[in-house]
């Protein structure tokens, strides 16, 4: 069971110092609340402002999970021809986080590779590129593709390490962590969360949203060495952290949800789990499409408590309905791998 990791995607837009557009995640959701502000303002027309500005905006409605909006938002840019190259970059980033968002994940994938392709041409961009990198993986560890997601992480980790970003080295060794996690490889990936947990603490730029993924982290790792009274307490932390962030109508928040009743449930405490559970998957319901693997992963867990607490029948019938529409749909989603080779290097 994954980590809140892709989330949505956690430690998204991580703006570096050579960033051509804006200097941080922080000055990014300035521009975008500065824009809202005088749109409420009256003014009519939303040319009057920036490229920058706008797009600005755009990756505020993809946080604020209204997708449909930031499509066309970063649509309307691209096709404007606006935007210099290095935003032209973060558009299609933008764009690939939106579409992944809506569980497009064929768009998605086109749009992260356009982001990739145009950043391998424009100088001084390091943070920005790695940045993408990291996006782009995280959308191929949601399709299955573990070990591609990981190589591109660690090229990702490399060009922070360039840059001595250490929020961005956070960021990486955290993503790192969540897939060698997911692949079983514990040992290995402990070492990135010790890292990360390190780094974290060389920066002032994690927001409640960050910190929410390293305590499901430490959560997984608690866990799968049965601690779990500890592992209990950093979920909660983790969606405790995640509810004041994104609210309650969040794939994130409900996300939360399943990976604390699961863990509950290893516990002992059928009934709390299953109240967590039933909650997440609501929420999980009603923020993705019933076909997409994060929502059939999350019905997967559910069965299983449910086949702990002696409902075998209607366990049985949802974890094989989920598991084939999961095979299904990693069957039929296989997204091409056209990276760069520039990517791994």
């Amino acid at each position: 069971m994954e980590p809140l990791f892709r989330s949505k995607l956690h430690f998204r837009m991580r703006c570096s110092k050579e960033s051509q557009i804006i200097r941080s995640r922080r000055r990014l959701i300035a521009a975008a609340v500065s824009l809202s502000v005088v749109l409420l303002a009256d003014i009519p027309v939303l040319a009057q402002f920036t490229p920058e500005q706008r797009l600005a905006e755009a990756y505020r409605s993809e946080r604020e999970g209204k997708a449909a909006t930031a499509i066309i938002q970063v649509k309307s840019l691209l096709d404007s021809n606006s935007l210099d190259p290095a935003g032209v970059g973060k558009a299609w980033d933008v764009l690939g986080l939106s579409y992944e968002d809506q569980g497009d994940f064929r768009n998605s994938t086109r749009a992260f590779e356009q982001s990739i392709q145009t950043y391998e041409s424009v100088p001084n961009v390091t943070g920005d590129y790695a940045i993408a990198l990291d996006d782009f993986a995280n959308l191929y560890l949601t399709t299955g593709q573990q070990d591609l997601a990981v190589r591109m992480m660690e090229r990702a980790l490399r060009l922070h390490q360039d840059t001595k970003d250490h929020a961005g080295v956070a960021h990486s060794c955290s993503n790192l962590a969540g897939a060698l996690f997911s692949l079983k490889k514990f040992r290995e990936g402990h070492k990135y969360l010790d890292r990360a947990l390190k780094e974290s603490r060389l920066t002032s730029e994690l927001d409640d949203d960050d910190l929410a993924t390293l305590a499901s982290l430490q959560g997984w790792l608690a866990q799968s060495n049965g601690d779990l009274p500890n592992s209990v307490s950093k979920y909660q932390q983790s969606l405790d952290l995640l509810r004041k962030y994104h609210g309650e109508e969040s794939t994130s928040t409900g996300w939360g949800y399943v990976l604390l009743g699961k863990v509950r449930a290893e516990q002992g405490d059928l009934s709390e789990s299953l109240a967590e559970m039933v909650k997440g998957l609501s929420i999980l319901g009603r923020t993705l499409n019933n076909e997409d693997p994060r929502f059939l992963s999350a019905e997967i867990a559910y069965s299983r408590v449910l086949d702990m607490a002696g409902k075998r029948s209607e366990a049985q019938t949802i974890r094989a309905k989920a598991e084939g529409q999961l095979s299904s749909f990693r069957n039929g989603n296989c997204v091409d791998c056209t990276v760069s080779a520039k990517a791994f290097r």
